[in-house]
């Protein structure tokens, strides 16, 4: 049976088999549950990236002509076309209503589907003079009519069965990058204006969410080929997202102490408040976390936030783009294997 409060959880993309088909989705879902794990998905085997659950239900988008740049440790960098309004969006179809309806019919374990984070649209770089003010007069104009489509996006997930709603992405990994926040204020930004319109956006677009839907925010920071976008302690940003956002649960990375910084952070989170999923066995690298480590890196955390609140899982998804990231499938089970072995250890 699976624990609620869940404790093992998957955050979202499986790396893609070679063939693509009910079967093989019902095959990943069943692999999930077998392993231990309390919450699954479907490994988004459609999704050519993490965020078709939005851009696959919309026109009016383009790949942008300025790519931005994901990286590694290595100073490895590849480049990726992120979508770019360039024409007031229309909602055209209901990916993630498809994706519920096809989990429903193979399982009645507890799943997720994942939805990008209105705060990503709330960054400056969304709204373009010369691409899109055209058809919106400003960036905030444009986020609410993005949160008008996704609030329409996960009502229908939820009518089709939907009872765990997360939100991937989000503006504050970007506010605590110091290379970001000189691009933010390049274009005339603040952090505190940023961070003021991402609470707001992400409070609103869960706002009409049933109270029997738990609804969760993945603090990423990019993932794609095993590479990232962002990195910096969460400390400053913090206490306005643990606080004064309206979420059930936080799935947050930190599987890379140099790049992501100590537990601090934790210290912002409300006695029983939010559950704190801790991100801390990587889905980019292929080598294999000891248990021991992965049980006293949770002993860390429960020195700022208690047992009954924390839960385990990789720091993020394996394939947030078709490619994947840089392991094998055997590598991606045993890491959720090692997920579900250390919430045994843990709260069984």
């Amino acid at each position: 049976m699976p624990r609620s409060p869940a404790r093992a959880e998957v955050v979202g993309s499986l790396l893609r088999p070679d063939v693509v088909d009910d079967e093989a989705i019902a095959r990943v879902v069943q692999q999930q549950i077998d392993i231990g794990l309390d919450v699954v998905s479907d490994g988004e085997l459609r999704r050519t990236m993490s965020m078709d659950s939005f851009w696959g239900a919309v026109e009016g988008w383009s790949p942008s002509d300025e790519p931005v740049e994901f990286r590694d440790d290595r100073g490895s960098t590849i480049s990726w076309q992120a979508p770019q309004i360039e024409d007031r969006l229309a909602k055209v179809a209901s990916p993630a209503r498809d994706e519920v309806a096809l989990l429903s019919s193979v399982t009645a374990h507890p799943f997720k589907v994942t939805f990008p984070a209105a705060s990503l649209f709330a960054l400056p770089f969304t709204f373009e003079p010369g691409v899109n003010d055209h058809a919106y007069r400003d960036l905030a104009e444009i986020v609410a009519h993005v949160i008008e489509i996704e609030k329409a996006l996960v009502a229908e997930a939820v009518d089709a069965g939907a009872r765990y709603i997360q939100f991937d992405f989000p503006a504050y990994p970007y506010l605590v990058d110091p290379a970001w926040m000189r691009k933010i204020e390049s274009v005339g930004w603040t952090k505190e204006r940023v961070l003021e319109l991402a609470v707001a956006s992400d409070n609103e677009v869960r706002a009409d969410i049933p109270d029997d839907v738990t609804v969760a925010m993945h603090v990423c920071r990019g993932n794609n080929e095993s590479r990232y976008l962002c990195e910096g302690p969460l400390d400053s940003v913090a206490e306005p997202m643990f606080q004064d956002l309206d979420y059930d649960a936080f799935l947050v990375e930190w599987d890379d102490r140099d790049r992501m910084g100590d537990f601090g952070a934790l210290r912002y989170v409300r006695d029983g408040g939010p559950r704190i999923v801790m991100g801390i066995i990587s889905s980019k690298r292929a080598e294999l976390e000891q248990l021991d480590d992965v049980l006293a890196r949770m002993d860390q955390a429960s020195d700022h936030v208690s047992w009954e609140q924390l839960a385990v899982s990789t720091q993020c998804g394996f394939a947030s783009t078709e490619t994947g990231n840089d392991l094998s499938e055997d590598d991606q089970w045993r890491k959720l294997e090692l997920v579900s072995r250390a919430a045994v250890k843990l709260w069984d």
